[in-house]
């Protein structure tokens, strides 16, 4: 179930009230400081006890999906909430899974798509990628209350386009691969919600950024929370992920790395819409688009590598994750190094 709307949170309880009555909480202080409060309003007017909380999710790690793990078996809750942002949604959909009871989602911004996927996605703790799972069943509840995104920092409704920009892109490789390679093609379905987020992200992310540069809460904000919680994340999951999430891993896993996740894939979208020879003028306007809405276009926007540690970085994109499988041909590592180095150079 995805539910979204000015006010939602407050549908929150009439959402979940059948999956139990028993919820366990979990978020990082900040998100839990804007939300816990009406959370349990609405889990209370609908008879649904908070069995515990859990503020201190910092990032997606073994060390603290095991330990949260340990608290619930002590609770016995009957589903988990997570509340956050991507680290502590994802955290909460990994704790849900191992005690095999239903996730649901709160977001409080919009830097990711992770509220409605079945994947998460687990960090060192020096925040460096480890590995991405991919779980048997999606959030059963995904309750997106765009007064709250809306009002969280603008930097994350930017990290949350950048996310969602290279749906289109990849959707489109995997299913080129998938047509080369004889594997199961994505519906119709799919590829154009892919095709939808992107439209609506040219159409409406940059009055969205002006809009809550003015402080104002308009359709286009609510239409962008749409394209990157609900579009790209239906769109993604029946395709694929493709280079430019291999880049983003590759990239996080060697060197000095300053973005967040949807600045570094948006970096990576202009790199693989360039590798795959696409018109230049397409090129062109993507990376005009991600500098006005302000999304990083440089390798130094997000990242200090020296050469052996950039190499190092695109040889794991194209030769070891797994997300290079949905290139229509193996990845040439030489040749991503030239499109960046033309990047770099101002394409």
């Amino acid at each position: 179930m995805y539910v979204q709307g000015r006010g939602a949170i407050a549908l929150l309880g009439d959402s979940v009230r059948r999956l139990g009555r028993r919820a366990f909480v979990i978020g990082g202080r900040t998100a839990l400081s804007i939300a816990e409060e009406r959370i349990r309003e609405s889990l209370d007017a609908s008879g649904i006890e908070v069995a515990a909380v859990a503020d201190e999710v910092k990032d997606c790690t073994y060390a603290t999906i095991n330990m949260l793990v340990e608290r619930g078996n002590d609770i016995e809750p009957d589903f988990v909430i997570g509340v956050g942002g991507g680290r502590a949604i994802d955290t909460a959909k990994a704790v849900a899974w191992k005690l095999g009871v239903p996730a649901v989602s709160v977001g409080t911004q919009c830097a990711t798509n992770a509220d409605g996927s079945a994947e998460f996605v687990v960090y060192t703790d020096d925040h460096e990628f480890l590995e991405s799972v991919i779980l048997p069943n999606n959030p059963s509840v995904v309750l997106v209350d765009t007064e709250i995104i809306a009002a969280a920092p603008l930097k994350y409704l930017v990290q949350g386009m950048g996310d969602a920009l290279t749906t289109k892109f990849e959707a489109e490789s995997h299913a080129e691969a998938m047509r080369r390679k004889g594997g199961q093609m994505p519906t119709n379905t799919a590829i154009a919600l892919a095709n939808a987020t992107f439209d609506s992200l040219m159409r409406h992310g940059l009055d969205a950024v002006e809009a809550l540069k003015r402080g104002e809460h308009t359709d286009a904000v609510d239409e962008v929370i749409e394209a990157v919680k609900l579009s790209s994340t239906v769109a993604f999951e029946n395709t694929g992920c493709a280079l430019a999430h291999a880049l983003h891993n590759g990239l996080t896993k060697t060197g000095d790395v300053k973005a967040e996740h949807g600045e570094i894939v948006a970096y990576g979208t202009i790199v693989q819409v360039a590798y795959e020879n696409r018109p230049e003028e397409d090129v062109r306007s993507i990376i005009a688009w991600c500098e006005r809405v302000g999304l990083p276009t440089k390798l130094g926007d997000i990242c200090q590598h020296d050469r052996e540690a950039l190499v190092k970085a695109v040889e794991y994109a194209c030769s070891v994750d797994p997300n290079a499988d949905s290139m229509p041909d193996k990845p040439d590592a030489a040749k991503v190094l030239q499109i960046i180095d033309r990047i770099e150079a101002g394409f």
